[in-house]
């Protein structure tokens, strides 16, 4: 016979608990800060052409580099989220785990014309300049229809948790406007509103500032109990 009693894996829970916090907070602030620092500049042919001839800004490394560490802490967070709801919602676990993954290679996969860009400017026409630097326009699109479809699955796993139902809700909702607004932008890229991905990304931070304060999360595990004589 046996009963179930909670008690705190002090080791992995702590370890997971620092993990899930961690990324939240950064997937969430460092692309702020990233595109606050530097924005790219202005996108017309003849200045995209001047940007390639000349470099980048010192600024632009330091952007470019906290955002890609917020993508790298995108993934960890899409993990923990993916393992806190894969139990009770497998379908929304994987469907984060594999959109969400999909949404980071687009977006990294957008700055490649850019960087093409930059080592075979010499010649090009200040027209295919801006053509290939609005690539990385619309790569943004398209990465936040898929982020807003990832966190709209989470918030709905999230639901079937113990978490704090406003930010799944939060999560679900928001999300769910993302992915209208990304339809919009996909079709008519010049209609696209990125306020509500703007708003996952403050959810981000919100999750991992809740999540910090919170009591770690405990084990239920199976203790057995005597045989009644």
């Amino acid at each position: 016979m046996r009963r179930d009693s909670t008690v705190g894996d002090r080791g992995s829970m702590t370890s997971t608990h620092k993990t899930l916090i961690g990324s939240a907070i950064l997937a969430g602030l460092l692309p702020l800060v990233g595109n606050g620092l530097y924005d790219g500049g202005d996108s017309s042919g003849t200045a995209v052409l001047r940007q390639a001839e000349e470099g980048l800004p010192t600024i632009a490394y330091a952007a470019y580099s906290l955002e890609l560490a917020g993508f790298v802490a995108l993934c960890v967070l899409l993990g923990c989220l993916a393992t806190l709801i894969g139990r009770r919602s497998p379908v929304a676990a994987v469907t984060t785990v594999v959109v969400g993954t999909t949404a980071v290679a687009v977006k990294v996969a957008s700055v490649t014309p850019e960087m093409a860009l930059r080592v075979h400017h010499d010649g090009l026409d200040p027209a295919v300049a801006e053509l290939m630097a609005g690539l990385n326009g619309a790569g943004f699109v398209v990465f936040g229809f898929l982020l807003s479809v990832t966190l709209t699955a989470a918030g709905i796993g999230l639901l079937r948790t113990d978490e704090p139902r406003w930010l799944a809700w939060w999560a679900a909702v928001v999300g769910g406007l993302g992915a209208v607004a990304g339809v919009v932008g996909i079709l008519e890229p010049a209609r696209y509103v990125p306020v509500p991905f703007l708003l996952l990304l403050l959810w981000m931070m919100a999750y991992g500032l809740t999540t910090a304060v919170r009591p770690t999360r405990r084990m239920t595990v199976a203790t057995p109990v005597p045989a009644t004589q």
